[in-house]
């Protein structure tokens, strides 16, 4: 863990070092993503249950699909700051027969997520930034268990929560001073049950404008 810190906080310092950047300064801009995020998994949640016994952990998601809104303000060519909000859809998983014939568990986890990613911009063309990140951020993992046999059902609801270090790096297809394309990979560490590695993958826009005072 020691290390993990190491590297996030020398990436911070890459951040603030970065030089040559296309983004336009004192520039406000809100945006949308759509991520898909890929994990390395090695357990998950569990569901219990009394009368009838019955315990049966499921595999975390390995693989899910997100949006993300976005808003964030240039400071300078070089830094600036993104607030987001994302939210993924449901990774399903339905076990048969698992304490009695005719039983069946369902499992139907999703999370939401949100923070603060500082930006680095590096100038690549007169269109073309690099992009690196490093930001933290809550995420709120709930898996939703409903359990069914001869007549008898029942649901439990299982929540799990981290905060999550997230570094980044992409390229940003800047169109004019106010329209950008966006794709970016980020890692993510964070201590959810049963997910070793969350790493994503993300495209998006970004629609710049003046704030009022400038």
């Amino acid at each position: 863990m020691r290390m993990k810190k190491l590297f996030y906080y020398s990436t911070i310092f890459s951040l603030l070092s970065a030089a040559n950047a296309y983004a336009v300064p004192n520039r406000v801009y809100v945006g949308t993503d759509f991520i898909y995020d890929f994990n390395k998994v090695d357990g998950g949640p569990s569901f219990s249950n009394i009368n009838p016994p019955v315990s049966q952990m499921v595999d975390a998601p390995d693989s899910m699909v997100n949006a993300a809104i976005n808003a964030g303000y240039n400071f300078s060519e070089n830094f600036g700051v993104e607030v987001f909000y994302q939210a993924s859809g449901t990774h399903d998983k339905t076990y048969d027969n698992i304490a009695s014939l005719n039983s069946q568990l369902s499992a139907e986890t999703s999370y939401q997520a949100y923070g603060l990613d500082m930006m680095a911009y590096i100038k690549s063309t007169d269109k073309v930034d690099w992009l690196l990140s490093a930001g933290v951020a809550q995420y709120n993992f709930e898996t939703e268990f409903k359990y069914s046999a001869g007549g008898i059902e029942k649901k439990v609801t299982e929540k799990d929560d981290s905060i999550g270090l997230r570094l980044g790096a992409g390229f940003q297809i800047n169109f004019d001073d106010y329209i950008s394309f966006r794709a970016m990979y980020r890692y993510i560490f964070a201590d959810i049950p049963g997910i070793d590695k969350m790493q994503e993958i993300l495209v998006g826009v970004r629609i710049g404008f003046d704030p009022f005072y400038y």
